[in-house]
């Protein structure tokens, strides 16, 4: 089913047709250029192709059995630059950046013939947007062997003690300041009700959990140390206590959070969010979560620590989740439409004993399943920064979800230097009134 799927993916966003001949016609220099082991590493790692498209060009089948080690080399990379040729209309220049990167100067000659620049390459971006410079740097697991961790004084400072006795995180923070336009009224909804959110002490509760070093170094997430600061900054303007978290393990986590629903400031708050940030996979049809000590948690473990009968405090109070990790390792390389496609395409309450066991939850995704998420490490999370943006304009007149919508809008326009995009969503699980924060209107305590 998957070889399916890629075969239908390929036919769909093929090559140039000059680009793909000028690879087929010169495959032996290029193999003679180079190697499939250090050059399809790369090229996974980039996402140009998939861990299943790499099983599939290794596959000789009974073949490989009677072939020499030569043969096999040259084998596996002629099935390499052939697949290669249906990766889709920015392939050409992926490769050259490929090769380019692993010193393969000869091969990369040879490409440079046909576009010297790669200023034939249609590249997918919107010029009008800053964050459009992302280096392609994914939220996702990586498969390198665990090193020594780091000593603490080289691990950025947390900023909660983990172990240490619940308070609101109130210092000063960095980064991009966003001002939040200020609410004239409580907002209301005669069709699906609202959630109440209307004290002035009590608003809400953010937790942040930040993971950026790893007890492997090359793990570090570059840019995220921003995304924090600027959560900090968006929700303190609309009235929420604050707890912010580094670099947590497992049990610390876990702890945390059970430490935090079963306190006073959740009893008494109106609504409660959770940002975790950290890397991501999805292994089978199962997200899961790496924490600081390179152990992994399944999210469905992380959501049911929310149901009613663990988090009683939180029971009919609306529980965002916010996870902006990768939920894969694939890129996502988009779909090239049908001419006749894109031209049609244009656009100009009775009291009750028992309550559901998950309710008034929203779980925010920055990514589809199997797919990947970005950050730039100058600036931060995609989805985080755009996600500030939105809040600090429209948290005042439009509910959680339209605000999350135009936030997948505006992500979903972005792209990396190599074409690749993402795309947001979200579920409710019994989330079925309307959450508007009312930043800095209030009518009790």
């Amino acid at each position: 089913m998957e070889e399916e799927r890629e075969r239908e993916r390929d036919r769909e966003v093929g090559m140039k047709q000059k680009h793909r001949q000028h690879i087929m016609r010169n495959m032996d220099k290029l193999i003679k250029y180079t190697s499939y082991k250090d050059l399809v590493a790369e090229t996974v790692r980039r996402g140009l192709i998939s861990p299943v498209m790499r099983r599939n060009i290794e596959d000789l089948n009974e073949k490989g059995h009677s072939m020499t080690e030569e043969q096999v080399q040259v084998e596996l990379l002629r099935k390499y630059f052939v697949k290669i040729t249906k990766r889709g209309p920015t392939a050409y220049a992926e490769l050259m950046a490929i090769l380019r990167s692993l010193g393969y100067s000869e091969a990369l000659r040879i490409l440079e013939e046909m576009d010297p620049q790669g200023s034939e390459i249609p590249f997918l971006s919107l010029s009008r947007m800053h964050s459009n410079k992302s280096a392609d740097i994914v939220d996702t697991c990586l498969s390198d062997p665990p090193v020594e961790m780091p000593s603490v004084s080289n691990v950025s400072a947390i900023h909660n003690d983990a172990d240490g006795p619940l308070v609101p995180f109130e210092e000063p923070v960095q980064g991009k300041q966003r001002i939040v336009v200020k609410s004239t009224r409580i907002h209301t909804d005669d069709i699906t009700g609202t959630y109440p959110m209307k004290s002035q002490h009590n608003r809400g509760v953010l937790l942040i959990v930040n993971i950026i070093d790893f007890s492997n170094p090359g793990l570090k997430r570059k840019g995220a140390e921003g995304d924090g600061d600027s959560l900090i900054d968006i929700f303190r303007q609309i009235g929420f206590k604050i707890f912010s978290y580094k670099n947590l393990d497992q049990r610390q986590f876990f702890n945390t959070l059970s430490a935090l629903t079963s306190s006073q400031f959740v009893r008494d708050t109106e609504s409660f969010v959770m940002v975790l940030m950290t890397h991501g996979e999805r292994a089978g049809e199962v997200d899961r979560v790496q924490f600081s000590d390179g152990s992994l948690a399944d999210v469905k473990a992380i959501i049911n620590s929310f149901r009613s009968d663990l988090c009683p405090n939180l029971v009919h109070k609306p529980k965002v989740l916010i996870f902006p990790f990768c939920r894969g390792d694939n890129p996502d390389h988009g779909q090239i439409l049908p001419k006749v496609m894109r031209m049609r395409i244009q656009t100009d309450g009775v009291p009750f004993d028992n309550v559901p066991t998950l309710s008034d939850i929203l779980i925010c995704y920055a990514s589809t399943p199997g797919f990947e998420t970005h950050r730039d490490t100058e600036e931060g999370s995609w989805y985080i920064q755009k996600f500030c943006d939105t809040m600090a304009e429209h948290a005042h007149d439009r509910p959680l979800e339209d605000i999350l919508k135009k936030t997948h809008s505006i992500v979903g326009n972005m792209r990396t230097k190599y074409g690749h995009l993402q795309t947001g969503v979200f579920e409710g699980l019994g989330f079925n009134k309307k959450l508007y924060f009312n930043p800095g209107f209030f009518v009790s305590d």
